[in-house]
């Protein structure tokens, strides 16, 4: 297909920054779409997509095959020079499968089924501006109202090892908090699952075991600011949870290692920065090699959420897909086509099955070019 042009569109989400989407059109017709948002640095993000896109610009190409080639030379661990390249892979992949009209997902799983619906769980901590426990207990209602089961946030603001050695047991105290008001606001029956952002130790993880077991917690995501086998074994033995880990590594091979360690019991991965829909898929069947399980990473907007949909439905030890609940009241308008449902999200094609109207968002873009 010969690509014609590639346009980002910035949207206003809430404080913790905007939803960056990528627009790459074909001469057919075709549009495809990817997302390049939480690079940490805007500007640079979409000049360099806008770079990217004139490169492209009047060339032919196989779209699979270039969304392969963006990621050559690119460092390992560099998050803003990934996000870029990221973005425009997952818009190519789209573009690939609405060349075919199928979807993303049966492109990736060839003659295996698919799923047409997956199962998510509601991220609730960028809704949560306020902190204190009479927002987050009203955030946690209002998931369990929609009709979702599992609830996601992370809690302890205060806590990092250096506190932890300084002032003690006591800096978990605000987090303990915040999440027994959580607990109570979605019952007994829902699972609650924090994110600990790696604020803790191996020393330190008997206290969050014992956290985390009071409150029946299943699922603890980067509990330690050092991976240790010892330390996760005693994490997940006291605590009756499931240990899991890996958005801060972008390439496939760095999350192998992580995989075979034993460390963790599921995988997270984000597409904006591991290389796009078909890098993400490929350390989603790498995790099932060693018979752990994927959850895709995904504090992200609707393309993001769109494409990582797609390799869950493709991946049988795909299991639940994060969504972050609650940011805009526009989000269905703009990205026509997400549905979600009684915890399920809908996955459809051709494409992605989403096509993104920026007229039908709530606020103006803040860029279009």
């Amino acid at each position: 297909m010969r690509i014609t042009e590639t346009r980002v569109h910035a949207f206003p989400v809430n404080h913790r920054g905007n939803w960056v989407l990528v627009q790459i059109s074909t001469a057919n017709g075709l549009c495809g779409w990817g997302e390049a948002s939480d690079s940490r640095d805007e500007a640079a993000c979409i000049a360099e997509v806008e770079q990217i896109g004139d490169i492209l610009a009047g060339t032919d190409i196989d779209p699979r095959e270039a969304a392969s080639a963006l990621m050559a030379g690119i460092p390992a661990q560099d998050r803003l020079a990934r996000t870029p390249p990221s973005a425009m892979a997952q818009a190519l992949f789209d573009l690939a499968a609405r060349q075919q009209d199928i979807s993303v997902a049966a492109m990736l799983a060839g003659e295996a089924p698919v799923a047409d619906a997956v199962p998510v769980y509601a991220n609730v901590n960028r809704m949560c501006a306020s902190r204190d426990a009479e927002t987050i207990a009203a955030a946690g209602k209002q998931v369990i109202d929609a009709g979702i089961t599992k609830v996601k946030f992370a809690p302890f603001d205060e806590v990092s090892p250096a506190a932890l050695g300084e002032q003690g047991e006591s800096v978990v105290e605000p987090g303990v908090a915040r999440l027994k008001a959580l607990r109570d606001a979605i019952g007994g029956d829902a699972e609650l699952m924090i994110d600990c952002h790696w604020r803790f130790t191996a020393e330190t993880g008997p206290l969050l075991a014992e956290i985390a077991q009071s409150l029946d917690i299943g699922w603890i995501e980067d509990p330690f600011d050092n991976w240790n086998r010892a330390a996760a074994d005693n994490l997940r033995q006291r605590s009756g949870g499931r240990v899991t880990g890996g958005e801060d590594l972008f390439t496939c091979d760095a999350l192998e290692k992580l995989v075979s360690s034993g460390c963790i019991d599921v995988a997270i991965a984000d597409v904006k920065f591991v290389g796009g829909t078909g890098e993400l898929d490929r350390i989603c069947r790498m995790a099932a090699k060693h018979g752990v399980a994927f959850a895709p990473h995904n504090p992200s907007g609707p393309l993001c959420t769109a494409s990582s949909a797609h390799v869950v439905a493709a991946n049988p030890n795909a299991e639940v897909l994060e969504f972050p609940f609650g940011e805009v009241t526009w989000r269905e308008a703009l990205a026509a086509g997400e549905t979600l449902r009684n915890g399920m999200l809908t996955v459809t094609g051709p494409g992605y099955g989403i096509d993104i109207q920026p007229d039908r968002a709530g606020p103006p873009a803040l860029s279009a070019t």
